[in-house]
């Protein structure tokens, strides 16, 4: 946010980035509107809902430790029954080596960005877009306190794990040392089952008392009802420097300004598209639903979808060679697509409509069609003109602030006048 309001088509200048307004009022960019960030979760006649984050991609993430679990499995069962081929020796050590290092090194690198992924797909909110209101609704939480726990940082969390990692695995070492060590192993055993029972005591109550104390100082979700043309959209490209790199990226942000506090903003939601033009083509996907008409605007994708994948492989099954379609079946296997597809339906159907507050389902109820709020007739003399302009060649990121310029227009390279 900046302390001077924005003009649509404006570049300003920042200590942290430089941005380009694309409102009030949000005009045509002339840009084709493209889906590019996946940013379209839902869509009807109604309203649209905005929300980013690879779904897809977090399942077969997690999913993937699955496939390097039952495959290190497989290899201890493998080792076990060739050792017993080849000698008659039946040694289960390799099996237990490897489940125990499955349960404490693999499947927890699955199984916690599994849970995350699940929490914060139910506790996050889309920005809502209701184009019969014209008006724009934006997650705000209110409340919430401090949260000062002792020790509650990452690295305690670390220092737990590896306590309890390393203490299962110095059990285990003992447990096959007892012969050679004899009694000097027992006793190690002793130790550890009394630290481990010491451990029970104390650190699980301080991790129950420190999760019900993080739920309670959460702050709570409400949202703020903002009309349409008033909504502050920018790109802002952010530079990160660093002693051995230099970074940059674009987001494009929606915000509703605090009048009270010049500078700030009451509530935002922002996306990385990486570059402007990406940005751009975002932006129209937005503003062509909203003035324009949900047949102007992309549908959400449907790869994340079962169905979608099963005609995918269909089609890849018709048009790839036969090592190719081997080679595709072997990646899926190891990524576990099919099961990734239905943990990814499940989160879409099942867990995100619980981040949705019963005020916003109030809000985005469907109106006659007599009480439809219509675009400001500036806005739609702006969209005209600039729909010339664009014909004729015009660029919206050179313009400079679209309301100047139309009162002004600046003469093209010829030397004769755009507007």
């Amino acid at each position: 946010m900046t302390e001077h309001a924005l003009e649509a088509g404006e570049r300003r200048h920042a200590a942290d980035g430089d941005l380009l307004a694309l409102s009030p009022r949000p005009v045509k960019t002339g840009a084709q509107a493209s889906d590019a960030m996946n940013w379209i979760r839902r869509k009807n006649a109604t309203w649209m809902d905005l929300q980013g984050g690879d779904l897809l991609m977090a399942a077969e993430f997690s999913l993937m430790f699955l496939s390097l679990a039952v495959l290190v499995t497989a290899t201890g069962v493998a080792m076990t029954l060739s050792k017993l081929t080849l000698q008659g020796i039946w040694d289960p050590d390799p099996i237990v080596v490897m489940v125990v290092g499955n349960i404490f090194c693999t499947l927890p690198f699955g199984l916690v960005p599994h849970l995350m992924t699940n929490h914060a797909v139910k506790n996050d909110a889309p920005i809502r877009l209701h184009r019969q209101k014209r008006a724009v609704a934006i997650p705000h939480w209110v409340g919430g306190r401090d949260f000062n726990y002792p020790l509650w940082k990452d690295s305690t969390f670390i220092a737990i794990y590896g306590f309890y990692t390393f203490g299962i695995l110095g059990w285990l070492v003992t447990w096959w040392s007892e012969e050679p060590y004899g009694r000097g192993s027992v006793e190690m055993r002793e130790l550890i089952a009394i630290a481990f029972g010491i451990s029970l005591f104390t650190l699980v109550p301080y991790l129950v008392t420190g999760i019900v104390l993080k739920i309670r100082s959460q702050p709570r979700l409400t949202y703020l009802f903002y009309p349409w043309e008033q909504l502050v959209a920018f790109i802002q490209k952010q530079e990160t420097t660093a002693p051995t790199m230099l970074a940059s990226a674009s987001h494009l942000t929606l915000a509703v300004p605090d009048p009270d506090n010049p500078g700030t903003a009451k509530a935002a939601a922002a996306i990385n598209v990486g570059h402007e033009t990406v940005g751009l083509a975002q932006w129209e996907c937005i503003r062509a639903y909203m003035d324009e008409g949900p047949e102007a605007c992309p549908d959400p994708r449907d790869y994340e979808t079962l169905a979608a994948y099963k005609a995918r492989c269909r089609q890849a099954r018709q048009e790839l060679s036969a090592g190719a379609w081997l080679w595709k079946k072997v990646k899926d296997g190891f990524f576990q697509r099919y099961l990734a597809h239905v943990i990814t339906e499940r989160r879409v159907n099942k867990l995100m409509p619980r981040a949705i507050p019963e005020e916003l389902e109030a809000w985005s109820e469907s109106l006659p069609e007599a009480e439809w709020a219509q675009p400001s007739d500036e806005l739609t003399e702006l969209n005209r003109r600039l729909a010339d302009a664009y014909r004729r060649g015009a660029k919206f990121t050179q313009m400079g602030p679209v309301e100047r310029w139309l009162a002004e227009p600046p003469a093209d390279a010829r030397g004769h006048a755009t507007a």
